[in-house]
């Protein structure tokens, strides 16, 4: 016996990119204080080393548990609560563009066009270089 989702079949998983900024940010924070110790001026480091630190234990505590999964007939948000859109709710898909001073390729996120005139935005990255499946299975879903 095969156990059916109400939303169908699951096409995609994953974390949003705030984990990834949360482990950014609390390695930067470790590298500053462990940097404090080689120069002279140590108390303007270990505070900056300290709100990087603190940044990066806030994403991570409280913003880790922002995932995506996308079914067949809806898309399901775990932000601080869950979102479900579904797939006949969904007008179009656009996608902003975001592109950093050092990097050759710039980057994007879907935003979702719904029906009533609202706008969803997913906060998962793609490009030529990372997450080639999400951006398959986004762009072909409607």
């Amino acid at each position: 016996m095969v156990i059916v989702n109400e939303y169908g079949d699951l096409l995609y998983k994953s974390k949003t990119d705030s984990r990834k900024n949360g482990i950014v940010f609390a390695i930067l924070g470790i590298l500053a204080f462990v940097g404090a110790n080689f120069i002279y001026a140590k108390a303007m480091l270990i505070i900056i080393g300290v709100i990087f630190l603190l940044i990066g234990l806030y994403l991570l505590l409280f913003k880790r548990h922002e995932s995506i999964s996308i079914y067949t007939h809806a898309i399901v948000l775990n932000l601080r609560e869950k979102k479900i859109v579904k797939k006949e709710d969904i007008e179009h898909i656009t996608y902003e563009k975001v592109k950093t001073r050092k990097s050759p390729v710039a980057s994007y996120y879907p935003v979702l066009g719904l029906k009533n005139g609202d706008r969803v935005l997913i906060n998962v990255a793609f490009n030529d270089v990372i997450n080639k499946d999400f951006e398959a299975v986004i762009k072909s879903y409607l």
